[in-house]
């Protein structure tokens, strides 16, 4: 393992892909399932009301979608 990754601050970790990736996750609003997306610091980016809307609108605004399970 290279030793800079475990030299990582917290901050490091979290701006990690943070200009090109963005996480997909399904949560339930309001009783139904929602899939929101996130950047890599948390922040929400958007909901949409399933998956493959959560990815298309990913990758047409240029991140690489990750799902999160």
């Amino acid at each position: 393992m290279d030793d800079d990754i475990r030299r990582m601050t917290l901050r490091d970790f979290e701006l990690l892909g943070a200009d090109s990736m963005a996480y997909i996750r399904a949560t339930v609003i309001d009783g139904e399932t929602q899939f929101v997306v996130s950047d890599a610091a948390g922040r929400q980016l958007g909901i949409a009301p399933d998956y493959e809307t959560a990815f298309n609108a990913t990758v047409e605004n240029d991140f690489e979608p990750v799902s999160v399970h």
